[in-house]
């Protein structure tokens, strides 16, 4: 018994060992991904985009990039990641297999046309900056949500921290300058779509990974991503895009799009894109069911800083001292929900 024990115990520790390692790398991986979106904006077609205008332009491109993303991650996910690991098969399974597929076919919804959508868009209108320190409010509705379906644990630890990530994005959101902006006649039509997008990037990535990790927990991840993307993929190409291209016009949103499909320095950064954050991804999958949505979603918060820094290094861009400021804060709540003195020997996911 006492070594059945400790066999359990070392067991236990080593995946938790191995959670932390898959959450640093996904942290690296989200950071610099806001590269290639960034980049995104600014090249063909995109920096000359002459099929809609004002607020239409920004809603129209937000939708091809992040349809495109789906569709790219897809592809390359499917090819190189299942490829590499020897899972492709194992995909098909699993795309086949609905009582596991349903949960992944949920999880892109609310990480795809929400998370992603959303946070594309707070990228276009508002900045990189913003978008990936509004992204850090994920942790708190995961944690909620985990919490609600899970019964992840609640100390008292996590309540502060909870409060402190309200707090950094309180900071970050800044409704002051959130009303200037939006009321400002210089700004671009509809800017507050910019900060709407922010808030549904949080909300989606929080859910995401709450529904996730059902399929997670009869599949592995290297066969789940690909399946999670091929959906978002389905999603888009089946209904979003015709849906757009009828609100915004059939024959220029299709001539918008096999311009993207056609521009050889769009394909270029949507395919750095898929090796970042959609290997991204694939590490955030792997520690959905070793370490907890909650804590999965509190450790990879690294992301943020990372991603202030490679934007200063790539782009000279200098976030607002209050996205920079709540991003600490939030950073600093997310390391006292989840960094308890038991951290590296038990997980947030109550025993069954």
């Amino acid at each position: 018994m006492v070594a059945n024990a400790e066999s359990i115990a070392k067991e236990k520790k080593n995946r938790i060992k191995w959670g932390f390692i898959w959450a640093i790398l996904c942290a690296v991986l989200w950071g610099l991904g806001y590269v290639p979106l960034t980049i995104l904006w600014g090249v063909d077609p995109f920096s000359n985009f002459v099929w809609f205008d004002g607020q239409a332009g920004y809603l129209v491109s937000g939708v091809i990039i992040a349809g495109m993303q789906a569709i790219v991650f897809a592809v390359v996910l499917l090819l190189f990641w299942a490829g590499l690991t020897g899972k492709f098969k194992e995909s098909i399974k699993t795309f086949v297999h609905f009582k596991i597929s349903k949960w992944l076919l949920v999880a892109a919804l609310f990480g795809g046309p929400c998370a992603v959508f959303g946070s594309t868009i707070a990228i276009g209108y508002i900045g990189a900056g913003f978008a990936s320190a509004i992204g850090l409010l994920s942790a708190v509705v995961g944690a909620l949500m985990a919490k609600l379906l899970y019964s992840e644990r609640f100390s008292k630890k996590t309540v502060a921290g909870i409060l402190l990530l309200l707090a950094g994005g309180f900071i970050i959101l800044n409704p002051l300058d959130m009303i200037n902006n939006i009321t400002n006649p210089a700004a671009p039509d509809g800017v507050w779509l910019g900060y709407l997008g922010g808030i549904m990037s949080a909300v989606g990535w929080g859910l995401e990974g709450c529904y996730a990790v059902r399929a997670l927990d009869t599949t592995d991840a290297d066969s789940s991503l690909p399946v999670r993307y091929t959906w978002e993929a389905l999603i888009w190409v089946a209904i979003l895009f015709p849906v757009v291209a009828v609100i915004a016009g059939f024959g220029n949103f299709y001539e918008a799009l096999f311009a993207a499909l056609t521009s050889s320095s769009f394909m270029f950064w949507m395919v750095m894109a898929a090796f970042t954050l959609g290997m991204c991804y694939a590490t955030m999958y792997k520690c959905y069911p070793l370490i907890g949505v909650g804590r999965t979603l509190s450790l990879t918060a690294m992301y943020s800083p990372i991603a202030i820094i490679v934007l200063f290094v790539f782009f000279g861009v200098v976030p607002a001292y209050w996205i920079f400021v709540g991003a600490i804060v939030a950073v600093a709540g997310m390391f006292v929900m989840y960094w308890e003195s038991d951290s590296i020997s038990d997980t947030t996911r109550e025993e069954v």
